[in-house]
């Protein structure tokens, strides 16, 4: 099995610039899985009634050290993040009162507190006299009242928080409850206080999405019965497929999730959602963390984030994340190791204009299994979760690297143009065997045949976006237009000369996996190119206060080139797709609103004359209520949608052999969430999620049936953690959940494999060593619950879910 990568814990000294903070610590710093600093408080005092306690905020950006501030002593602060640009803190570790407190994370800065008409507080410009020195601040600050402004930083680092006050996937940056779309956010404090390692950990715990396995370190994300086939890291959306990326979370701020059509945002695709990846960007201070985690079946996880100035007037700043995961799995076997390397600069060419490279580089090696296979009776053989079938010379390497530029110029009205060009290239390799027989019940016998492929892609993303606020009415507007293009270029090939040879028997009960590595050769390869170019554009109107219209559209081009035989292109010019949304405030607290969008798919499948299938399309409604509680610090919605999918490939009744677009899916469901701070000490997040996709219009005997029998109708989860302060100072972290998901089943050639629902508990505890460094135990599936992961009526692909683990994590923050 894996070996243990043992690492030492190490604390550097500070430093001024990020590379002296490197030569002080060493690379073998790499630790993991971590739970970040104390939860933030909820509810809205008076600041002079917030008794004195023990504070420590690391240094960062004044903006969000202000914000996790206000939070963790549970004032109302809100304020124009224009003010606090290019400032930071110095941060704040030991006993203080909250007024003296935020002097002292103020002091330096050019900025001073004020008292609002609502009991709130913002911050406004010190006068042009000397600022006070932070001793003597708290006997002569003085408070004026002022209107209050809305802080809108989407970054989620450091904010302690579940949610965020904004989003940038629907372009531009808004709040979740300014978007007309059913959203979620995995904040960075959900990473962490989860031990979120890949994207299938944190897509369990998110509201109505379903993960389903292909194989070790391979899974697809599926929302409303589809699977999420396009994603967009920064903004920028990829076509390389998601399940064969294997996100590692160590590099990303947040991971932003939008559930439903998303024309408007990257052309062609499946109306399931998207994923928006933001990364974490380099950060004007030093600052460095660094985690380690060791868990059931020899999993060791670890990594490091260094950030910080490059030049002592921070212009130039600069930040490189690594993590390393070596582990086994509860299936006999199967193992993987995954190295990942993220490193970003970012320049100020001006105070206005900032350029911004950097480079992901993500190895994914394993023993790979790919799941039991059922009998002839249609019966998953009664073996052990911990079953492995397969190979020991099996073997699959993945590896992507990722490189962008990105030029941000943030205009003096509040608007801003973004130029960015980003660059994939990516090679998945692998010789596996596989089941390709049902097992005979009597002998427990059955077929496995080699797999030997070789893949290798190259995507280049170019996107250009300016977005502008007006004034019209005497309220501020918005609009933003922008240009995409995307090329991805395949080469694929397997051994499909002697697909099918080569095979050997195991015994499923007893399976031997030292068998002879066959003489199989991976034939000639096959090359593809896929293109997308298009114009978008979108426009918020507030014709009165309450209300927000949207309006937007893109107009795509798509073309779908067979490299080795150019008559077989496809080609989709001038579609355009259109979005429309309308938002409406019915109190400070609660928003109702409704939005549509248009499904565009195009289909490779052919007609009987030869021709391809006209693309799919469809419409999806949505309408639903957000809201905002607690201020500002608990976030609600309730979301009811129908998708229309239509055009869809299905066997021709004359012509068995060829299709027609005909076929319909019917695809609608309710979302509700709740996210955020219940209280000073307590985080929660919950949601749930009911589906029904049905076939409208299919093939004879299909009508009226499910469309994904494998997607569940109920989906449920729950995370809370709670944080206390136990009798000797140190702080104390008590976290659970649950998952929830109803029945699924496959059904192929008259055999049906079901999985009744099933619900999984997990605890998690933690104790603050010192003020920086924590440590916690979690225990997944505490009751040890046997169940399918995923059912499936054919020869491979059956997945045990995983037993009872732990984990046991350190991590540590400068």
């Amino acid at each position: 099995m894996s070996p243990l990568y043992s690492r030492r814990l190490q604390s550097p000294g500070r430093a001024k610039t990020l590379p002296q903070l490197l030569r002080a610590t060493s690379f073998a710093l790499l630790l993991s899985a971590s739970i970040s600093a104390p939860a933030q408080a909820l509810e809205a005092h008076p600041i002079d009634t917030v008794a004195p306690r023990t504070y420590h905020i690391a240094p960062g950006p004044l903006g969000r050290v202000l914000s996790g501030f206000a939070l963790d002593a549970g004032l109302a602060l809100s304020f124009n993040p224009a003010l606090t640009e290019g400032q930071t803190s110095k941060g704040l570790d030991g006993n203080y009162s909250a007024r003296d407190a935020i002097n002292r994370l103020l002091d330096g800065s050019t900025l001073m507190l004020m008292e609002l008409d609502n009991g709130g507080y913002t911050l406004k410009k010190q006068p042009a006299a000397a600022p006070t020195p932070a001793a003597d601040a708290a006997a002569t600050l003085p408070l004026v009242k002022v209107e209050a402004a809305a802080q809108r930083d989407p970054t989620s680092e450091g904010s302690g928080s579940y949610i965020t006050p904004a989003i940038t996937l629907g372009l531009g940056e808004h709040s979740v409850r300014e978007t007309p779309n059913s959203v979620s956010v995995v904040t960075r404090q959900r990473i962490e206080d989860q031990s979120f390692v890949r994207l299938e950990d944190a897509m369990q715990y998110t509201t109505a999405m379903k993960v389903t396995t292909y194989g070790t370190n391979s899974s697809a994300i599926e929302s409303r019965g589809y699977t999420i086939d396009h994603y967009q890291i920064d903004g920028v959306s990829s076509s390389a497929r998601v399940y064969e990326n294997n996100f590692g979370l160590a590099m990303y701020d947040r991971i932003e999730v939008w559930r439903g059509p998303t024309g408007l945002l990257q052309g062609s695709g499946d109306p399931g959602g998207t994923l928006n990846f933001v990364r974490k960007r380099a950060e004007p201070v030093l600052a460095a963390n660094a985690h380690a985690a060791v868990g059931s079946w020899d999993n060791y996880y670890s990594d490091v984030d260094l950030t910080g100035p490059l030049t002592e007037d921070a212009r130039l700043r600069g930040r490189l994340v690594a993590s390393y995961q070596d582990r086994g799995y509860f299936t006999d076997y199967a193992a993987s190791r995954e190295p990942m390397i993220y490193a970003t600069l970012e320049f100020d060419i001006t105070d206005n204009i900032t350029v911004s490279i950097g480079n992901t580089w993500q190895q994914n090696k394993t023993l790979p299994f790919f799941g039991l296979p059922i009998d002839s009776t249609g019966h998953l053989p009664d073996v052990s979760r911990s079953t492995y079938v397969g190979a020991s010379w099996a073997h699959t390497t993945q590896q992507a690297n990722r490189s962008f530029v990105e030029l941000e110029d943030r205009l003096a009205n509040g608007g801003t143009v973004k130029l960015d060009a980003v660059y994939l290239a990516r090679k998945n390799d692998g010789e596996i065997a596989w089941g390709s027989s049902l097992v005979d019940p009597a002998s427990g016998n059955f077929e496995l045949i080699p797999y030997f492929s070789m893949g290798r892609e190259r995507e280049l993303n170019l996107n250009a976006q300016i977005t502008q606020p007006f004034t019209l009415w005497n309220l501020k507007q918005e609009w933003v237009a922008g240009a995409n293009y995307q090329r991805l270029a395949s080469t694929n090939a397997y051994n499909s000369s002697t697909w099918g040879q080569n095979g050997f028997v195991q015994d499923i009960f007893a399976p031997d996996v030292n068998v002879a590595k066959p003489d199989v050769a991976i034939d000639a390869p096959s090359h593809a190119a896929q293109k997308q170019s298009a114009l978008f554009g979108q426009l918020r109107i507030k014709p009165i206060e309450p209300l927000t219209l949207l309006l937007g559209g893109r107009l795509a081009w798509f073309k779908s080139e067979d490299l080795d035989h150019p008559g077989n292109d496809l080609t989709e010019n001038g579609k355009f797709i259109p979005y429309t949304g309308v938002v409406y405030d019915v109190s400070p607290q609660w928003s109702v609103y409704g939005s549509f969008s248009d499904i565009f798919a195009p289909q490779s499948d052919i007609d009987s004359a030869g021709h391809y299938l006209p693309a799919r399309k469809g419409k999806q409604y949505e309408v639903g209520v957000k809201g905002e509680h607690l201020n500002g610090k608990l976030d609600s919605s309730l979301a009811f949608y129908r998708i229309e999918d239509t055009n869809r490939a299905m066997s021709d009744p004359a012509n068995p052999d060829f299709s027609i677009a005909s076929g319909k899916v019917r695809s609608q469901g309710i979302e509700a969430e709740l996210t955020g701070h219940i209280t000073a000490q307590w985080n929660v997040t919950t949601g749930y999620g009911f589906n029904t996709a049905k076939q409208i219009t299919a093939a004879p005997g299909q009508e009226g049936q499910p469309f994904n029998t494998t997607f569940p109708k109920h989906t449920f989860s729950l995370w809370s953690d709670y944080r206390t302060v136990a009798p000797n100072d140190h702080t104390v972290t008590l976290g659970g959940g649950m998952r929830y998901r109803s029945s699924i089943y496959n059904e192929d050639s008259g055999i049906r494999v079901t999985q009744g629902g099933f619900t999984l508990f997990a605890v998690q505890a933690g104790y603050y060593i010192t003020p920086k460094v924590l440590a916690s135990l979690t225990i997944n599936n505490l009751f040890d619950k046997k169940y399918l992961d995923r059912p499936e009526a054919w020869t491979r692909q059956n997945y045990f879910g995983e037993p009872r683990s732990f984990m046991l994590n350190v991590g540590w923050k400068l």
